[in-house]
């Protein structure tokens, strides 16, 4: 592989004291040419690699190998194939000894960089820099020091000042640990359903070193053969949640036989009683109490001051509701134990309530409901980042109007608030986003919460900002001086969630922020002597790198899905939204039954998370046509 040069062109640090160099290269033929010998290989050599297990895209060190011979021969067919003989690639190489922060920080910071492609990562969890960072003559030599390499887009202008100012963007945190990351163990109580929404979890734990210990059912997904390199050991148990549960968990960590050190879950419903064990174990955790609260709605709005009552029938609530002269229509009813906005009604009246209790799914939530008044403030989706009590980050991303808050629809049939769009970063005035802020980090310290991921949903009451549909049928926030009111605007707090948000929340956070909640949360239940949550908690120095919505089409009635996937469908009729488009799932394949939403059961057709480097209005325009465009049949 060598006889292949690469000419230096410049290089960059995107701080004065950064730990990392970026290299722009010229990958050139030299003066005698390729042998055909060399020729045939390239093109015959494999796409891609093959790697060990289903794919995580975090490689492993026996891995990297093949992943830099790979990128060695993309390079080379480029080099060929242009008249020029020759191609542009970005090095990125570390200049301190030490390890990177998680190993694949790279892949997290650079995702959607303008003018570049194909960026590979060449870092296992245990690679170990020197810290030189002089490119070698030889490109498959350049290559090994390198950390991750891309390519630079063919006929693209390179303005050096706009990468300049990008690198400084994205990569100006401490990026080398100079200690060697020692490998931890956490046992994870519960998971998701599905592989694919698991799928940023498990990839985190890799790129952090981290080994995850699976409590589940015997028949979980996770304990299939395809899934080993996924995690450490897979220990069937009993988690139906009952009185011995916390019992159970405690003693299949100690048939395990092998020390771990932390025990977590992020299914609200197993919080509880795994902290119950964790406390058991000595093994680091919040208190119980702060779980108590944190996965009952009622007791959380009893602890931010609400009118809310708990109600196991609808005689028992309508006696609520007469006997408490603060409860006054609208009302909201709701699980206390509930997820998804599944139940969740807004009440009208009297005849409202009796319907809502008719609708919802007691099997799936449990008897207990709660009644507190509705706020009618623009609700936001909040994720904060803590480190022992301390507010690492903090985001706001608005929940656009359900048809539930929209009482003049009200037709007869209960409206639900599942969720139809979340836009990123919000539109709320800063004076009202800082009172969302402090008063939800007080909230979470208040319980007992002091390090961890934890998603809020909350409205601002009193807000000076209102939903407002212009003449082009676009419909956003709009800030007025005043609020109309005597009230000052204040955080109104819906639920708490002691996890990071769901796939498609966390996924646009990722993208837009450079955030991962999932290694965050992963560390929050661990000692953590390095102070890798510190680091990991930092956003883009811009905060967003552009503006983001995920654009939710949500099923409008139960029956047979006849379309294919219509993510696909849309990208290939619609290629100019596809460009503003940067990641798509269908969750129905052709033939799958849909539930229909009046059985209480809320599911999402697909969802799309759009982009706009231009500005908020750009994007809801384009999110508009995305929601119009995005075309299926349910029969």
């Amino acid at each position: 592989m060598e006889g292949f040069i690469v000419e230096e062109v410049e290089r960059w640090k995107p701080s004065d004291d950064a730990d990392l160099t970026i290299v722009r290269v010229l990958v050139k033929l030299p003066e005698h040419g390729i042998p055909s010998r060399l020729q045939t290989e390239l093109f015959a050599a494999k796409a891609k690699p093959e790697l060990s297990g289903l794919p995580l895209g975090v490689p492993l060190e026996e891995e990297i190998a093949q992943l830099r011979t790979q990128f060695f021969y993309d390079a080379l067919r480029q080099v060929i194939q242009n008249p020029q003989q020759q191609t542009e690639v970005l090095l990125f190489i570390p200049s301190k000894a030490g390890q990177l922060i998680r190993s694949d920080i790279l892949d997290i910071r650079l995702i959607d960089l303008p003018g570049i492609r194909g960026l590979v990562n060449l870092t296992s969890p245990t690679r170990t820099f020197s810290g030189e960072d002089t490119v070698p003559l030889q490109f498959h030599a350049a290559l090994e020091v390198a950390a991750a390499a891309s390519f630079l887009l063919q006929n693209a202008a390179v303005d050096s000042h706009s990468f300049t100012d990008e690198f400084r963007n994205r990569l100006s945190l401490p990026m080398i640990q100079p200690m060697a990351r020692p490998r931890k163990i956490l046992a994870l109580v519960g998971s998701v359903f599905h592989p694919l929404i698991g799928q940023g979890f498990f990839r985190a734990a890799r790129a952090l070193n981290i080994g995850i210990v699976h409590l589940d059912f015997p028949d979980h997904w996770l304990g299939q053969r395809e899934y080993v390199s996924w995690r450490e050991a897979y220990l069937p148990m009993n988690r139906m949640i009952d009185d011995g549960l916390a019992s159970r968990i405690v003693a299949t960590i100690k048939s395990y036989g092998k020390p771990v050190d932390g025990l977590v879950s992020f299914t609200e419903l197993l919080q509880v009683d795994t902290t119950r064990a964790a406390h058991e174990l000595r093994l680091p955790a919040p208190p119980v109490r702060a779980f108590e609260v944190a996965s009952d709605k009622q007791l959380t709005g009893a602890a931010e001051g609400h009118a809310a009552y708990r109600a196991s029938s609808l005689d028992e609530a309508l006696g609520i509701v007469d006997k408490h002269p603060e409860l006054v229509y609208p009302l909201i009813v709701k699980p206390c134990h509930g997820w998804a906005s599944e139940g969740v009604f807004r009440l009208e009246g009297e005849a409202d309530l009796r319907q809502a209790f008719s609708s919802i799914d007691f099997t799936r939530h449990g008897a207990a409901v709660v009644i507190e008044p509705f706020c009618d403030g623009p609700e936001v989706d909040a994720n904060l980042v803590l480190s022992d009590g301390e507010l690492l980050f903090f985001e706001a991303a608005d929940d656009l109007p359900k048809a539930a808050d929209e009482a003049s629809k009200h037709d007869g049939d209960l409206q639900t608030f599942i969720e139809v769009s979340n836009v990123l970063p919000s539109g709320l005035p800063q004076d009202e986003l800082d009172i969302l802020k402090n008063s939800l980090h007080q909230s979470l310290l208040r319980l007992g919460f002091r390090s961890g991921i934890y998603h809020l949903e909350a409205r601002v009451q009193a807000s000076r900002a209102k939903y407002v549909t212009d003449s082009d049928g676009i419909t956003d926030l709009t800030v007025s001086e005043g609020n109309g009111s005597t009230e000052d605007p204040s955080t109104w707090l819906l639920e708490i969630n002691a996890r990071p948000p769901g796939h498609q929340t966390a996924l646009a956070s990722r993208m837009t922020y450079g955030i991962d909640f999932w290694g965050l949360a992963l560390l929050s239940g661990l000692p953590d002597q390095q102070g890798t949550a510190r680091l990991l908690g930092r956003p883009f120095q811009s905060k967003n790198q552009y503006w983001s919505e995920i654009v939710f089409i949500p099923v409008l009635k139960g029956g047979r899905f006849t379309s294919g996937n219509i993510c696909k469908e849309l990208a290939d009729r619609r290629p100019d939204l596809a460009a503003n488009i940067s990641h798509s799932h269908c969750f129905f394949e052709k033939g799958d039954e849909v539930p229909d939403p009046k059985s209480g059961v809320l599911r999402w057709v697909a969802y799309f998370l759009v982009f706009s480097r231009k500005s908020r209005r750009d994007l809801r325009h384009v999110s508009k046509e995305v929601r119009q465009e995005a075309k299926f049949s349910v029969i």
